[in-house]
């Protein structure tokens, strides 16, 4: 985990959910070693099927009971994360680390630090 990744979980203070295409007791060991505390964890495992499929995407909405416009997925891959979800509706931030180019109607940020400052988070109460 990066750093900035560590300090924004521990100063957000809205409940954030892990959806990760790292299998269950992997993802569970990293989280007990960072000493993270999601409300639910979901998993390719789970699901059946890898990101950049919809699937482990819908089966989250699903069992959390929310609409895509109601959560924000925060991602590292372009790939799997942002165009993998864009035909879902789910509002999506990029964290491109490496300055790639970044593809029209996506929020991207260098790094996890800048995630307050987009327009979904100065939009909720924190």
């Amino acid at each position: 985990m990066h750093e900035d990744g560590a300090n924004f979980l521990a100063l957000c203070d809205i409940p954030y959910y892990i959806v990760s295409n790292i299998d269950t007791d992997d993802v569970m060991a990293a989280i007990h070693y960072h000493n993270l505390m999601p409300v639910m964890v979901f998993t390719s495992e789970d699901a059946k099927s890898y990101k950049p499929r919809s699937e482990l995407f819908e089966k989250t909405l699903r069992e959390i009971n929310l609409n895509p416009q109601e959560i924000v997925h925060i991602g590292a891959s372009s790939n799997s994360d942002i165009k993998g979800i864009s035909n879902l509706g789910i509002n999506t931030i990029w964290i491109n680390r490496n300055n790639k180019e970044i593809p029209d109607g996506v929020i991207a940020v260098t790094n996890c630090t800048e995630i307050f400052s987009t327009s979904f988070f100065t939009s909720v109460k924190m």
